[in-house]
């Protein structure tokens, strides 16, 4: 009995250092599963920040941005063609700060710590007869909750993802364009440039030409100036002309009547030419080439020798000739011979014929008469 007893007694000492070193490995296997429950929850918690709530609204918001696709030409388009670029763009997409899970609260910590439901303070059984592990009030409704939200916020992220693609398609073609049209912009600018140039240079000589016109026009003020002086000269030559026709009207009727009372007419004549010295006597003042006559303004010398220091003479028939300065023909500075006919009284006038016969060449006003 007491071998009994002693057996008895070893047995329940190994049994009780067993369970011993099997509580304490319990006890740190329990120790690490608290470790890793709490870091979990820690985790989930710490994840449920990050994840949204719930999607964006979408309000059907549309954007008005429409884009010109016109071809660029000098003509100005007030209705250019435009574009939406961003139709069925989902606006949506760009909802920032949306709220976040959240399991902070001591409610949620109690059911992320509760691996089972529990009902009236007791674990939860199905109708199967094992215990409840999912649904409301388990840590599972919240992993679940969590995952079905990162499952949408996932969807919105791919979602946003082909978005962010077409932009970029989007944006590649709007800076292949903005490309061509900067480098079509340089070569306007340029010649641009080239115009402007051009157009200071068309100033300058617009200017230059402002001055020309201005001194032009000067000029033809002061033209104009002197052909209203030389149209009065002419009417004052055209009036001097009608005096002197009528005084060589009145003269060659005067002669008329002298050479009748005087027959030794010749005889004088002679004694004139005898006393007139050769030389330059006077100049043609007026011609006519149509009735082939030319008034003569002799020097007062001229008028001495051939009407006598009083003017007592008679007129002769004197022939004399006429020369133009700078003239050059066959015949020298000859231009014709004319012949005296009557002096215009108290002037050193006096009226000629001009000898056809002689003539080579038109008088002119200005011509020298000589001896």
């Amino acid at each position: 009995m007491n071998t009994l007893l002693r057996v008895l007694v070893i047995v329940i000492a190994l049994l009780g250092v067993t369970a011993l070193v099997f509580a304490s490995l319990n006890f740190d296997k329990r120790q690490l599963l608290l470790n890793r429950n709490s870091a979990l929850v820690d985790q989930v918690r710490s994840l449920a920040k990050t994840i949204e709530a719930q999607d964006a609204r979408d309000e059907g918001v549309a954007l008005a941005t429409r884009k010109d696709i016109s071809d660029v030409t000098d003509l100005v388009l007030d209705n250019p063609d435009r574009k939406d670029i961003f139709e069925n763009y989902p606006v949506w997409l760009e909802t920032q700060n949306l709220p976040t899970l959240n399991f902070d609260s001591d409610e949620r910590q109690m059911q992320l710590n509760s691996f089972y439901a529990y009902e009236d303070g007791k674990i939860k059984m199905g109708h199967d007869g094992k215990r409840v592990s999912r649904g409301p009030g388990t840590m599972q409704e919240l992993l679940d909750q969590l995952l079905t939200r990162s499952t949408a916020q996932r969807s919105t992220l791919d979602k946003t993802r082909a978005e962010l693609s077409k932009m970029r398609e989007l944006a590649t073609e709007n800076v292949d364009e903005l490309n061509r049209l900067k480098q079509a912009s340089r070569v306007v600018r340029r010649d641009l440039t080239t115009a402007k140039g051009e157009i200071a240079q068309l100033e300058t000589d617009k200017a230059g030409l402002e001055r020309n016109v201005a001194r032009l026009t000067s000029d033809k003020r002061e033209l104009e100036a002197q052909v209203a002086d030389a149209k009065d000269q002419v009417e004052t030559l055209q009036e001097r002309e009608v005096g002197l026709m009528s005084d060589l009207e009145r003269a060659a009727a005067r002669i008329r009547e002298l050479e009748a009372r005087r027959p030794d007419r010749t005889d004088r004549v002679l004694e004139s030419v005898a006393q007139l010295s050769t030389g330059d006597k006077g100049k043609v003042i007026e011609s006519n080439d149509e009735y082939k006559f030319a008034i003569i303004e002799f020097s007062p010398d001229a008028m001495v020798e051939i009407f006598g220091a009083d003017r007592e003479k008679q007129l002769p028939p004197l022939d004399m000739s006429i020369r133009r300065l700078g003239r050059s023909s066959a015949s020298g500075d000859f231009v014709t011979k004319i012949k005296l006919r009557h002096s215009v009284k108290d002037k050193n006038l006096v009226v000629a014929d001009i000898l056809t016969d002689w003539q080579q060449s038109p008088v002119e006003k200005g011509d020298v008469v000589f001896f």
